[in-house]
């Protein structure tokens, strides 16, 4: 999933030419703090409703030029490059523009849910697994024998790096619900287990699980 591929034409564009006040109503009405300004079809940078309150509202943006702030991303640039930048930066949309320098559209904060949610193959039935292990520990390959051996496939997998200990965390997602055979496999091949979704799960676990899941994917 690229940026192109995801941006939406329906967060609207404010012009050089806008006015203050017009930018500010915009953003009033569609309740978006950060909206992208463009001369024509070039894309000039971002302007934050926080600085529209310092100048008159019958001023053009163009005067506000160097309050822009340059955020954006590339059409061909992968969909988790946008989300660290909206997590860094905390903007509501960032802009996507191609190789030319021209505007093709928005992706928004909320609409990452979403994208993010495709990508985990949330939707799919199944369990997850989290492993934590020395990064020379990391096998594909391994790890896929060990959960085919007990009839599942690896459906999606993400890692990152614990940046307190050093260690590789793995996130696996496998396309089966009740993953008890699996963990007992990990363990017995001294894989350390460090949280797992699955069968008879409270509700308050999921949730304590999923929200740790989601601390690691915001970079």
């Amino acid at each position: 999933m690229n940026c192109g591929s995801i941006q939406t034409q329906s967060i609207p564009a404010l012009q050089m030419t806008d006015t203050v006040g017009a930018a500010r109503q915009c953003m009033e009405d569609t309740g978006f703090d950060d909206l992208p300004v463009l001369m024509e079809h070039a894309y000039k940078g971002l302007v934050h409703f926080s600085d529209l309150d310092m100048y008159d509202a019958n001023i053009q943006l163009t005067e506000l030029a160097d309050h822009f702030t340059h955020l954006f991303v590339g059409e061909q640039d992968f969909f988790l490059t946008a989300l660290n930048k909206i997590h860094e930066k905390n903007v509501q949309c960032l802009p996507v523009i191609n190789l030319s320098g021209e505007y093709i559209g928005s992706i928004s904060m909320e609409s990452m849910a979403d994208i993010v949610s495709k990508y985990l193959s949330a939707s799919e039935p199944g369990g997850i697994i989290i492993l934590q292990m020395p990064p020379h520990q990391f096998s594909i390959s391994e790890l896929g024998r060990i959960v085919e051996s007990n009839n599942a496939k690896i459906i999606h997998l993400t890692t990152w790096t614990d940046a307190g200990t050093g260690e590789l965390m793995v996130s696996m997602k496998v396309n089966k619900i009740d993953i008890q055979d699996i963990l007992a496999s990990f363990e017995r091949y001294q894989f350390t287990v460090y949280q797992y979704f699955g069968e008879n799960l409270s509700e308050e676990t999921l949730k304590s699980n999923f929200d740790n899941l989601m601390n690691y994917l915001r970079f």
